[in-house]
């Protein structure tokens, strides 16, 4: 993260790989007693530790609130913009899921800061119940349809803090930090200059395709298929997905597709191959249409450009907001607890 962040890892740090976390992810279950701490920990159990991590803006960010951002984080339940939920791939040691609670750490303080920033700033009215009205409604929904997930008022209001900190702080990215991002022609002129290889396209083809399950069947098929009813018989008798859609595939290029599909690029439209046989089973294809490999003008890579673009623009403005929010807002890390 930024500087003043990191040195805050220097004691979170501590408390991560030493008697850090709760004894149960996904539960609320009791924490150990202090008296017994050593001894979980020697046992290769976690150790719960109560308290505050890290103050922003005077508001404590405590083991807590890490641990519950973590286990919906695991859960899926949650997602952060730089992360992904994990796949439940089984009993993890706290080695291995350390980094992650040091990311995730990293992305409430980060939070905490720009909303804590956005509420000084008078010319944006973030006391304007309407700007609340999207994340409520996320908030209510999401509260009834998993009562499960969110059982306690406290996971509710943690919930409600969350969504409503991060519903803002896109407002305002919205309205004060990205509105004044503009890229000229010149630009985009420049940059496909620079980058004329980003706007070479491949050779294509669309297809149509019948699969069948055995050799028998694909015979009786394509004894009566023809380019008019090849769409009907596709739906009518294709194991393969896209059989709902007249077995329609693509636009593919050379190397998308195993490698039986590039006979399609010698075919003309319409033209339909003999059974082709593949670990997938009996395919019939036709050929729908092809285009030849070409490069975008710079009029039709325009778009593309604008949007990466405004993009690196959005990205560089960002961590300058960020920057000036740090030199604003307060974060410190109290006497460690543990």
């Amino acid at each position: 993260m930024l500087r003043k962040i990191g040195y805050l890892f220097g004691a979170i740090a501590f408390f991560l790989l030493g008697a850090y976390a709760w004894r149960v992810v996904h539960t609320g279950r009791p924490s150990a007693v202090a008296g017994n701490a050593s001894d979980s920990a020697a046992a290769g159990e976690r150790v719960v530790v109560q308290g505050s991590i890290v103050e922003v803006g005077g508001t404590p960010i405590s083991s807590e609130d890490l641990e519950w951002e973590f286990a919906q984080h695991m859960r899926g339940a949650i997602q952060n913009d730089e992360l992904t939920p994990i796949p439940d791939l089984g009993p993890k040691t706290d080695k291995e899921l350390n980094p992650l609670r040091q990311r995730l750490m990293s992305g409430i303080i980060e939070r905490k800061v720009l909303y804590k920033y956005i509420l000084q700033d008078k010319k944006f009215d973030s006391d304007n119940p309407a700007r609340f009205m999207d994340c409520l409604k996320i908030w209510q929904e999401t509260t009834q349809s998993e009562p499960a997930v969110y059982p306690t008022e406290e996971d509710r209001t943690r919930l409600k803090s969350r969504l409503c900190e991060r519903s803002i702080v896109s407002q305002y990215l919205k309205e004060r930090v990205f509105a004044q991002i503009k890229v000229s022609e010149a630009e985009i002129t420049e940059y496909f200059k620079n980058h004329s290889g980003e706007f070479k396209r491949p050779a294509t083809a669309t297809i149509r395709q019948v699969v069948l399950g055995n050799e028998g069947d694909a015979k009786s098929v394509r004894g009566k298929i023809n380019r008019g009813n090849f769409a009907e018989l596709a739906r009518e008798n294709s194991i393969s997905p896209e059989g709902q859609q007249g077995g329609l595939l693509g636009p593919f290029s050379k190397g998308e597709f195993p490698n039986f599909f590039n006979i399609v690029f010698d075919m003309q439209e319409g033209q339909i191959t003999d059974i082709v046989k593949s670990t997938y089973g009996f395919h019939i294809i036709m050929l729908v249409d092809k285009k030849p490999r070409e490069t975008l003008s710079l009029s039709d890579a325009s778009p593309k450009i604008r949007s990466e673009l405004t993009r690196q623009r959005e990205r560089e403005e960002y961590r300058k907001w960020v920057e000036i929010a740090l030199q604003t807002v307060s974060v410190n890390s109290p006497k460690p607890l543990w």
